[in-house]
């Protein structure tokens, strides 16, 4: 697991290196995608969660198509990172980057 490097808050895009390994795991209803892994900019597990779909209750509402292309992720590590404004809604460094969403024959949602 990555050590927390501390780092100033900094609202930025990165990248996400091929070799961080993400899991994107959709929940058993369709409506939730959570996605975890490391920063890319501050090292700190991370656990993101996104609605997808209609939420609210399902009765007689079939499950959303799974989502393909990307999640967009926020770190939200819980450090306290330098120059953080006290308003800022963010729980992180700053940072925000795109994971894929696995395919069926990459072992995500059929």
């Amino acid at each position: 697991m990555p050590e927390h490097r501390q780092t100033a808050f900094h609202e930025h895009e990165t990248e996400v290196r091929p070799e961080e390994p993400f899991a994107v795991v959709r929940s058993d209803d369709g409506r939730w995608y959570t996605v975890t892994g490391p920063c890319p900019t501050c090292g700190a597990r991370t656990v993101f969660r996104v609605a997808y779909g209609v939420l609210g209750a399902s009765k007689g509402r079939r499950s959303p198509e799974p989502l393909t292309g990307a999640v967009p992720v926020y770190c939200q590590c819980g450090y306290p990172h330098p120059e953080r404004p006290p308003e800022s809604p963010d729980t992180g460094c700053g940072a925000f980057w795109d994971v894929p969403v696995p395919t069926a024959g990459q072992g995500g949602a059929p």
